[in-house]
């Protein structure tokens, strides 16, 4: 793939970026991090909402897997409007996706 192709290519590669960050963050401090973590937060409170640690790869999964999506979105749609909603949404969702992982991360985290 060539980035000089893709519309706003800056945008995805951030968005690519922050949510490796956020695995390599979440891998770092396990040692950390209790064995189960809030992660179901629309699910009722008590037990039901917590997940086993690998489980909170999920949130960083999704984002990649977002920004994926729009990115193929982008290199196959002509009108630049949609390119851009594109672009700036990937990096709004991979930036959300981040800050939830820090969030929880200090919630739960023994430091």
């Amino acid at each position: 793939m060539h980035w000089k192709k893709v519309t706003f290519y800056n945008y995805f590669l951030t968005a690519l970026i922050l949510s490796v960050l956020s695995i390599v963050g979440i891998l770092l401090v396990k040692k950390f991090l209790p064995p189960v973590i809030p992660i179901f937060y629309g699910k009722p409170v008590g037990t039901e909402q917590l997940g086993i640690f690998w489980f909170f790869f999920i949130i960083p999964a999704v984002s990649i897997l977002i920004t994926g999506t729009n990115l193929l979105i982008n290199m196959s749609v002509k009108d630049i409007f949609i390119k851009k909603i594109l672009a700036v949404s990937a990096l709004a969702i991979s930036l959300m996706a981040s800050v939830t992982v820090l969030k929880i991360i200090f919630l739960v985290g023994f430091f």
